[in-house]
């Protein structure tokens, strides 16, 4: 019988999980540590009294990463989990062209990691729909 769902004994749940509490703690650090968060996302803001919008995006990533867990730990079809992961891959994707638009490329780390992580969400999903 097909497996139907991503269980404990899946390297592909672990790696889901995994990518789940990045997003998180990337998050956490956005409403924690705002500027070197912003800094290292590749778009460093002066410093300022309001940090409404660095501590939105972190809110952004918290609310991804749970969402993750919350599909893992309900059970959800793997089709299901393979769909989220592929139009959620569209966040750090735009993540990446904001970036790129702000800094004009000036940033190759961060835009590796945007890029990488979208390309990691999507081969992710790929791999989980082929269980």
């Amino acid at each position: 019988m097909p497996q139907t769902y991503l269980t404990a004994s899946s390297v592909l749940f672990w790696l889901t999980g995994l990518l789940a509490v990045g997003i998180i703690f990337i998050g956490a650090r956005f409403i924690v540590a705002p500027l070197p968060a912003a800094r290292d996302f590749g778009v460093p803001v002066p410093e300022t009294k309001t940090f409404t919008y660095l501590w939105t995006k972190g809110t952004r990533d918290i609310v991804s990463g749970l969402f993750v867990v919350v599909l893992l730990g309900l059970k959800v079809s793997l089709g299901v989990l393979a769909a989220f992961l592929f139009v959620a891959s569209l966040i750090p994707f735009g993540d990446m062209l904001n970036v790129w638009a702000s800094v004009r490329g000036k940033n190759v780390p961060a835009l590796m990691i945007h890029g990488g992580t979208c390309v990691f969400m999507c081969v992710l999903a790929f791999l989980i729909l082929r269980l």
